[in-house]
């Protein structure tokens, strides 16, 4: 996946802040984004089949692509 998709969505891009800060809650980030849950699962599903994202039990964490990719966007 790359840089320039995530980036091109304020939603993608809300999502993909909210994991690269540490959160693993996919709840909490739509709540403090102000972004629909649905919204946000799709996105999430998207970002897993993508390789930047995966999850354990009940949290989701960035693979090492993502953790890549998260330390290019976020400098």
């Amino acid at each position: 996946m790359e840089e320039g998709y995530i980036l091109s969505n304020k939603f993608r891009r809300a999502i993909f802040d909210g994991f690269a800060s540490g959160e693993t809650n996919l709840n909490i980030i739509t709540k403090k984004h102000r972004i629909i849950l649905n919204v946000a699962k799709r996105i999430t599903e998207d970002f897993i089949s993508g390789g930047i994202l995966e999850k354990k039990g009940n949290k989701y964490v960035f693979t090492k692509e993502g953790e890549k990719l998260a330390k290019i966007i976020r400098g």
